[in-house]
């Protein structure tokens, strides 16, 4: 039986990676064709005009799956799914199209979330002996839940700043849950880890080309947080029975789910922390993320991806080898320690990077002198890039 599942499993990855690498030229196509496209400010990592909608490719291909498993699963579930995604899609698509308030993409962000909280399984309503924590109030519950779902789905929001960091980040994410789920036998769960990495797998060759290249955008960050926080939630509403096939105690759930997260829950608490610490909004702009610290210190965007992506790996490998082998107090200690550690390593290269922060400064300085007016169009945007490459050649 295993064996069927693995072949079924193996064909999904190709189906979605097919599908998906066939709708990226086209929607691309078209994005350039109608100016749908993202422009680089004097923020960005990106010096060119790219088309922002690989998002769409995504939900496309979570319909196709939903369809697929329509008559095998619970109605109401998929139906619950569907909805949620298409708000989010919906959502991230208009912000894309013409940017929206931080409020009108948090009331999308939570009617979405609000009907994820009338199914059981996408709500946290117990910790299982967590810390001493078992059964949660209703009002606790779907409070916390809602706070965890808005966390990590601007969490994801936010990392995705640099060429293929969301998408390498993703597949490790959805890979380690789809090991989990397959391992307790939730194999619905299971595909639906099959079908992000597919997709992902798919993008990735067109977000890291220079000829081709295509951004997910929010429509498809924000779809990926949604699903990132359902898995999140699925995995903690298990019973003890189905986690012993894990080898771990039931209770240390949230923490080999925090370390699986690590990377864009690290990112937002930290760059919270030091918005906090200088005063500044929350949504305030900053280069303070851990991608713009490591392409600050002089990484390409591919390098700096995969070393984020090796250390969520290796953050996992060892929190659940120390959960297996010594308990949850170690687990919660190893995980922290390493978060240590990456806070320190951050902090000493932002130490270095005065000189490359000055030059930030000097960047949009000169876009805000030579153009003073806040509506800029794209041809002006590239012309200023051009002129910036000319003055690269002495200051960058």
């Amino acid at each position: 039986m295993l064996v069927t599942e693995k072949i079924i499993l193996l064909l999904l990855l190709l189906g979605t990676f097919l599908l998906v690498g066939l709708l990226l030229p086209k929607i691309r196509t078209l994005s350039l064709h109608r100016g749908f496209v993202a422009i680089p400010e004097e923020r960005s990592s990106h010096t060119s005009i790219t088309p922002s909608f690989g998002g769409v490719s995504f939900y496309i291909a979570l319909l196709v799956f939903f369809a697929l498993v329509f008559s095998q699963e619970n109605i109401l579930l998929l139906g619950t799914l569907f909805f949620s995604v298409s708000v989010i899609f919906f959502t991230g698509l208009k912000d894309d199209l013409k940017d929206i308030s931080p409020k009108a993409k948090l009331l999308g962000q939570c009617i979405a979330i609000g009907a994820l909280l009338f199914h059981s399984e996408f709500r946290i309503t117990d910790l299982h002996g967590f810390l001493g924590v078992t059964a949660l109030p209703t009002f606790v519950s779907v409070l916390f839940s809602t706070f965890l779902y808005v966390s990590l789905m601007n969490a994801y929001n936010l990392i995705d700043g640099i060429d293929g960091l969301a998408s390498i980040i993703g597949i490790v994410v959805a890979s380690s849950f789809g090991v989990l789920f397959f391992s307790i036998g939730l194999y619905f769960y299971v595909g639906l880890c099959v079908v992000i990495v597919g997709m992902l797998l798919a993008f990735l060759r067109f977000n890291f080309s220079s000829k081709r290249k295509l951004f997910m955008g929010d429509t498809g960050s924000l779809i990926l947080g949604l699903l990132f926080g359902v898995l999140t939630m699925r995995l903690l509403s298990v019973g003890f029975s189905t986690v012993s096939a894990l080898g771990i105690s039931r209770s240390y759930l949230p923490v080999l789910a925090l370390a699986i997260l690590s990377i864009p829950a690290f990112d937002i608490v930290r760059v919270v922390c030091i918005r906090k610490i200088h005063k500044k909004p929350f949504f305030s702009p900053d280069r303070n993320h851990l991608h713009h610290v490591l392409i600050d210190s002089g990484l390409s965007h591919a390098k700096t991806s995969l070393l984020a992506g090796g250390i969520n790996i290796w953050l996992i490998t060892v929190v659940y080898n120390a959960l297996l082998q010594y308990g949850l107090i170690t687990g919660i200690v190893v995980l922290f320690a390493g978060y240590f550690v990456l806070t320190v390593s951050l902090f000493v290269l932002n130490r270095r990077l005065g000189p490359k922060r000055m030059k930030v400064k000097l960047r949009r300085f000169l876009f805000k002198i030579t153009y003073p007016t806040p509506n800029v169009t794209a041809e002006k945007q590239l012309i200023f890039n051009k002129k910036l490459k000319l003055i690269r050649i002495f200051f960058f």
